[in-house]
């Protein structure tokens, strides 16, 4: 061992609270620059997505900001498309595994549907 260096048994009551104090001081100071607090919010999506996945869309109901651009991520391993009831968006075919992105310009209410599969229907509210 180094001579001069505390050992275990040498440390000091009081340094061992400080040193206690100062990794809580540095956990609570983390807290405060990450935004974690208990009973936060739900996070938001860095940008409005909707997922395809077992032949659905999800969520069924989405709500953007007009001028927001909607991230679609297919993950069944069949093609779907994304398309606006009233020809508002339209993403053509996506593959299974790809994505597409539309943008919804306008303030509204935009029905939406799976040209393949129709029972797939979802809505997007722009406000």
């Amino acid at each position: 061992m180094l001579e001069g260096m505390p050992t275990p048994s040498r440390r000091s009551l009081a340094s061992r609270s400080a040193a206690l104090g100062a990794t809580a001081l540095l956990a609570l100071g983390l807290g405060a620059v990450t935004g974690v607090s208990a009973g936060a919010a739900t996070p938001r999506a860095k940008s409005p997505s909707v997922t395809i996945k077992n032949l659905a869309f999800s969520p069924k109901t989405l709500t953007v900001k007009a001028g927001s651009k909607v991230t679609v991520k297919n993950k069944d391993g069949t093609t779907h498309t994304f398309t606006a009831n009233k020809g508002a968006f339209d993403t053509g075919d996506i593959d299974g595994g790809s994505s597409a992105t539309v943008t919804v310009k306008k303030p509204g209410t935009y029905a939406y549907h799976c040209n393949i599969h129709n029972f797939m229907k979802g809505t997007i509210k722009a406000t």
